[in-house]
């Protein structure tokens, strides 16, 4: 048995630090390229918020774990923090995992941090039971649901439309609106970005409306034609868009579904869920998938009663940040190999 010393040191801005980290995602079934890593983080960055990495390397140098710690973006209050932590595969069980998340913690404690959010496979039940001992408590689950279209009930669409057309409301496309409306994207934003506080677990932020445009309008897997936007007169209130992915190109993804609270309950997220279902089916897709928590039983319902069959998700747990020292080359881990 050889016995080493496990370093955690943060990540820099290198294209070698990024290609590390992104060969990990890739082992654990996140493709990922370095480039998106990076982007994620500058985004942050240039919001004035910490989006850090972290790798945990052992005597020559090998990673063995990776963990990332930014704000909880989509909560009204500061001081929240999400950690994903990653650990190669063979080298479980070593505590890689524990100490990243002490280093990260202890970072976190210097920063004023208050709590800390994971999400951990639902059927990961050993890891859930030590997170619980070690005081992390369950907030919801989210899980994906997934809708084969050649099963997707057969609804009248054109009915809904005209029910709320007699309440002065329409949706269209994004193509359409930008047509009608060339300076539309930022109200777009906006709109978004509101919504996406609504959402535990939001499938994406943007920090301005320049990102916004590039991911939902003309990124390769954007699909302008399948971005529905709700009009109030001149007012956008509410929305729901897919994307595809070269990966599955026969899959829709469905990112986010909203609505402002005063027009809830008036039918227009069953008229989201048509819509997007018609244009599947017209342009040949097979299959949307979509993840929803259940802490929003609504838009669960919903889905579940349009076809769509949930698939193991993850357990979103939290745990308040304690104060906590800093690894340094006394107190860092020793592991066995």
């Amino acid at each position: 048995m050889v016995v080493e010393q496990l370093a955690i040191r943060r990540a820099t801005l290198t294209a070698e630090d990024y290609l590390t980290i992104a060969d990990i995602h890739h082992l654990s079934g996140d493709p990922s390229p370095p480039e998106k890593l990076l982007a994620f983080d500058r985004a942050f960055e240039r919001s004035g918020a910490h989006s850090w990495r972290y790798l945990a390397q052992d005597q020559r140098a090998t990673t063995l774990g990776v963990g990332h710690c930014y704000p909880v973006t989509w909560l009204r209050a500061p001081g929240s923090y999400w950690v994903d932590l990653l650990v190669r595969h063979g080298h479980e069980r070593r505590r890689i995992g524990a100490t990243l998340l002490q280093q990260i913690e202890a970072d976190l404690a210097i920063l004023g941090g208050d709590e800390i959010w994971m999400a951990v496979p639902e059927e990961e039940h050993e890891l859930l039971a030590t997170l619980k001992r070690h005081g992390f408590c369950e907030q919801f689950r989210s899980s994906p649901l997934r809708l084969d279209l050649h099963n997707a009930p057969v609804r009248n669409l054109a009915v809904r439309l005209e029910r709320l057309a007699a309440h002065g409301l329409r949706i269209c496309t994004l193509a359409t609106c930008q047509q009608e409306y060339p300076h539309c994207l930022e109200q777009i934003h906006a709109l978004h970005t509101t919504l996406s506080r609504e959402v535990p677990i939001p499938p994406e932020m943007f920090a301005t409306s320049r990102e916004f445009a590039a991911f939902a309008v003309e990124a390769a897997e954007a699909v302008a034609d399948a971005f529905f936007i709700v009009h109030d007169g001149t007012q956008f209130v509410g929305l729901s868009f897919m994307r595809r992915r070269t990966s599955t190109p026969r899959t829709l993804y469905q990112e986010l579904t909203g609505i402002l609270p005063a027009y809830r309950g008036m039918g227009l997220a069953q008229a989201f869920k048509e819509l997007t279902i018609d244009y599947g089916l017209r342009h040949g897709y097979e299959s949307i998938e979509t993840w929803v928590e259940d802490n929003n039983p609504a838009m669960l319902t919903i889905n579940l009663n349009y076809g769509f069959v949930r698939e193991p998700g993850v357990v979103v747990v939290t745990r308040p940040i304690a104060p906590a020292v800093a690894l340094t080359p006394s107190n860092q881990l020793v592991i066995a190999r």
